[in-house]
């Protein structure tokens, strides 16, 4: 029973993880105060420069103009810095999460290769009980590399229902 648990949880959680993270990072990732700070100056420049008239006050406009320029670089630039390392990060954890869910898997299927992940009555499985309990040779039983190869089908099979 926990070979099946253990199982059936790796392979989801498989699908699930990106999501997760992803949903994670979201929320402890937030602009920092600095930022914030510039946007809310841009958005004061934006503002004093729409109040202006460009033809009657034109050097002021422009001032106006090349700071609010500067703001925004220095914006863009922040954020391009702080996407960029989230992302990294994000990646980084998925394929950390996935190396050692395949080093699981791996270990689970060495270590269990001839044990059943679930026996079922007889003759329930007939045209197929051979192929089902491949490795493990123990009739009416499903092998854990079935058992893995079921799972994923039935989750990409769901993943492609739902999208």
């Amino acid at each position: 029973m926990d070979l099946f648990i253990i199982a059936t949880a790796s392979c989801i959680l498989d699908d699930i993880a990106p999501f997760l993270i992803k949903f994670v990072f979201s929320r402890v990732y937030v602009p920092n105060r600095y930022d914030v700070g510039l946007q809310k100056e841009l958005s004061n420049l934006k503002e004093e420069m729409a109040g202006i008239s460009m033809v009657d006050e034109f050097a002021r406009y422009i001032k106006l103009l090349r700071r609010s320029n500067n703001v925004e670089g220095i914006l863009v630039k922040n954020v391009k810095q702080r996407t960029n390392r989230v992302l990294k990060l994000r990646m980084l954890l998925i394929y950390v999460f996935r190396a050692l869910n395949g080093i699981l898997i791996l270990r689970l299927l060495y270590m269990y290769k001839n044990e059943p992940v679930i026996i079922l009555p007889k003759d329930i499985l007939w045209p197929i009980q051979n192929l089902l309990s491949w490795p493990c040779q123990h009739e009416n039983a499903i092998s854990l590399l079935m058992w893995l190869s079921i799972t994923r089908l039935g989750i990409s099979a769901f993943k492609k229902l739902h999208t």
